[in-house]
């Protein structure tokens, strides 16, 4: 079955058992972004599963494909607006970028945050990663405040902020 025949993934919710392939699927999407992997990626996003407010994953009958996940307010950055919740982890397994499951995921996790009763979320992305921002500005995110540094990567970063109201 060729990827045009593939079953398209469902989006559902995340359990403890998947939490080690989305790990696996955010490492292996950040190699590809940054053309090597990253000693403390994967821990840094481990660690997230735990609070998460909304983990959404989107698997085929074979396998998990790309997860979206959320925390709670307060739980990114100080200068994230108060009240919004975090998208703090989004991902699709490299070779199934480009085909819009990100973008599916993205909407998904804002409608569930809206569904949640959060009127505000936010996400933080590296400058230099051009088809993330370009997604995140095309649903509706608007950068806000200053470029500052990412804690472990020391690459560019901005915050995004989407209203979540329904309307």
């Amino acid at each position: 079955m060729d990827e045009h025949s593939a079953p398209q993934p469902v989006i559902h919710a995340g359990v403890a058992a998947d939490v080690e392939t989305c790990v696996a699927i955010w490492v292996a999407a950040c190699a590809a972004r940054d053309g090597q992997a990253v000693d403390g990626v994967a821990d840094r996003a481990r660690s997230k599963f735990d609070t998460s407010t909304a983990w959404l994953i989107a698997s085929d009958v074979e396998e998990i494909r790309g997860f979206v996940l959320a925390t709670a307010p307060g739980s990114g950055m100080p200068t994230d607006p108060e009240g919004a919740a975090v998208v703090g982890l989004l991902a699709v397994a490299p070779e199934r970028q480009t085909h819009g499951l990100g973008r599916a995921l993205l909407r998904a996790a804002t409608d569930r945050l809206s569904h949640l009763g959060y009127v505000q979320a936010v996400l933080h992305a590296l400058i230099d990663n051009a088809p993330a921002v370009r997604l995140y500005e095309s649903e509706g995110w608007e950068a806000l405040g200053a470029e500052y540094e990412h804690p472990l990567l020391k690459r560019p970063l901005r915050t995004f902020t989407r209203s979540l109201r329904l309307t």
